[in-house]
């Protein structure tokens, strides 16, 4: 590739922003229940949180998947797999036994689980009863996100980096890549790109609790579905079309991606008053959550092609930061927010004080972590030269 496409770095920073203030928002909410929670929920964070859930985290793989695609065309598939080692399960493993700690220590003394100092529960609880990683392979294994907490993303990128660079190398190649002519052209029509939508809502409708669960599981999505859109996303990578189109498709599924939020809050609404909803409008909720996400992603996608391909002195930096700020950020939030719902405030004020304290905290440790060629290692940068 002999250009950058910066458009992908601003959307990739954006939406690091976009789960940093997600995850500060879910002590608020009414339902579900996080590590912390404040003593009442609100309503309006409620409906932020199911709003931002329903594409923040397909949009991280697909964002992946893209740029798979540049990494894939420098380097063989042997290379790509070792830097996939250092890019993501060296900061896995090193954030499983030295950053998420503080989240699930947090966690188990807000509930009543655990008495004691933090190094009493490292030293000891954290390794025997509360490890974050199960390695009991049961047929409901892919229902849990208990792949590190939040740090399963990494994981399963990682995985699924893994089981799709052949393919990858295989259609990288020009005449294979020919043979999604058809596609492209039906694509290129506008709002065709939503036909890319399909296999996401078949594999969605396809993948059944209890071993693909919903909303709960990761990131309220659901495994199988985030391996589709991350294998969409290089097939979209792999030419030009497929950007033309998504950029001639940005307002029509900005259209639908409104209207599909709206009618999945009001399903979930439904579904969480009354306990055998779900199973009547299991097929319902899979096409439309898949849809919704698609459209939103699709969205994002093509006004960030439109209006965010340009460079600036800050976007280098922050790019390369947010891998180290998404191994930190829950971990500062919850020990945060651990403290704040304690306050005699309301809710929108406990909301700000967790944000306006977070940040700092962790802007402050993102310092010696870019300067260090050690830290930048354990954490997925690529060293500096001295």
């Amino acid at each position: 590739m002999s250009e950058r496409w910066y458009w992908l770095d601003w959307l990739r920073v954006i939406a690091m922003g976009t789960i940093f203030l997600f995850h500060s928002s879910r002590p608020f909410v009414i339902f579900p229940s996080w590590h912390v929670m404040n003593s009442t929920g609100d309503l309006g964070f409620t409906v932020f949180e199911f709003f931002i859930a329903g594409w923040i985290m397909p949009l991280f793989f697909v964002i992946s998947g893209i740029a798979v695609y540049s990494s894939l065309a420098r380097r063989s598939a042997s290379q790509f797999a070792r830097d996939r080692l250092e890019r993501l399960m060296i900061p896995f493993v090193f954030g499983l036994f030295f950053v998420v700690p503080v989240n699930v220590y947090y966690d188990v003394v807000f509930h009543g689980y655990f008495v004691g100092d933090f190094v009493s529960f490292y030293l000891g609880p954290y390794f025997t009863k509360a490890f974050p990683f199960d390695l009991n392979f049961s047929p409901t294994y892919f229902a849990d996100s208990n792949q590190g907490v939040y740090l399963w993303y990494l994981f399963w990128l990682f995985v699924f980096s893994l089981v799709t660079v052949h393919f990858f190398k295989w259609l990288a190649r020009e005449g294979n890549r020919n043979k999604f002519s058809k596609l492209h052209a039906a694509c290129n029509r506008r709002g065709g790109i939503l036909l890319l939508a399909v296999p996401l809502i078949v594999v969605n409708m396809a993948a059944v609790p209890p071993f693909f669960v919903f909303p709960s599981g990761y990131g309220g999505w659901k495994l199988p579905t985030y391996l589709v859109l991350f294998i969409t996303a290089y097939v979209m990578a792999s030419n030009p079309q497929f950007g033309e189109s998504i950029q001639k498709s940005r307002v029509p599924a900005l259209l639908l991606g409104i209207l599909t939020s709206f009618s999945v809050i009001a399903l979930l609404a439904i579904i969480l008053s009354d306990p055998y909803a779900m199973e009547r409008y299991y097929l319902l909720v899979s096409t439309l959550v898949a849809l919704n996400g698609w459209c939103w992603v699709t969205a994002i996608i093509g006004f960030g092609r439109k209006h965010l391909s340009f460079d600036h002195r800050y976007l280098k930096v922050s790019n390369e930061l947010v891998l180290p700020f998404y191994i930190l950020h829950q971990s500062v939030i919850v020990a945060i927010a651990f403290y704040v719902v304690g306050l005699d405030l309301i809710v929108i004020e406990k909301y700000l004080l967790v944000v306006l304290v977070s940040f700092p905290i962790i802007a402050a440790l993102l310092y010696p972590i870019s300067k260090i060629n050690l830290l930048r290692f354990l954490f997925g940068m690529r060293s500096r030269k001295r």
